[in-house]
């Protein structure tokens, strides 16, 4: 006997999708692509485009190795005392002239911040050099609160500043690169010895500003 014709109208019944393996992949692959979209569209809206500096910014920000070096009080100095707060790093010998460059370099760009700024107030200068004298240390750790002066190994010392592309044999006077890292221990921007302490006090600014939780939605170039 012929089965019952549906009446006219009548929506026939749907065939269930096949829901195997693959279907399944293709839709979690599709869902996890939308949500990175709309992640980095929501950052950018949130946190709009990263500075425009004078300086080289490192986009996302490069993080440092541990490294075992020694301050001009005897005191270890490692990651560790980079953190909670900004770095400005430079490397130079205190014997020659680019180590002494190098400081008065420092202390520009420090005493063109404003006083109130971010990154005056939590703003460490840091010279790393390979032998720490410790006559010209002393007497250069007078000229600042905020000036630190370490030393070490060639090992520990020679492979971060291999890692950030500082020169291995530079001249005794060539002004030195500074290097930012942020507070928690990453390298943000480097500033080539060309750039003016002006200029570098306003790009410090300007990061100091960004936000931290955005510097990993930043992709390198």
């Amino acid at each position: 006997m012929p089965s019952p014709s549906l009446p006219a109208g009548s929506n026939r019944p749907r065939r269930a999708l096949p829901r195997g393996p693959l279907v399944r992949l293709i839709l979690m692959v599709c869902a996890i692509g939308l949500f990175l979209i709309g992640y980095q569209w929501g950052n950018q809206r949130r946190f709009g485009q990263p500075p425009a500096i004078e300086g080289v910014l490192i986009a996302p920000p490069m993080a440092l190795p541990a490294f075992a070096l020694v301050d001009d009080t005897g005191q270890p100095f490692g990651r560790d005392q980079l953190r909670d707060q900004w770095t400005l790093l430079a490397f130079g010998d205190l014997a020659q002239a680019r180590g002494q460059l190098a400081v008065q370099r420092l202390l520009d760009v420090y005493h063109r911040l404003p006083a109130d700024a971010e990154p005056r107030q939590r703003l460490q200068l840091l010279l790393a050099a390979p032998v720490l004298h410790e006559e010209l240390a002393r007497d250069f750790s007078r000229l600042s609160p905020a000036l630190r002066l370490v030393a070490g190994e060639a090992g520990d010392l020679g492979q971060l500043a291999g890692l950030l592309g500082e020169p291995v044999n530079p001249g005794s006077q060539d002004r030195s690169t500074l290097y930012l890292i942020t507070p928690d221990a990453r390298l943000l921007a480097l500033f080539p010895a060309s750039q003016p302490p002006q200029a570098l006090a306003t790009d410090l600014t300007l990061l100091a500003d960004w936000p931290l939780e955005a510097l990993e939605t930043l992709n390198r170039d």
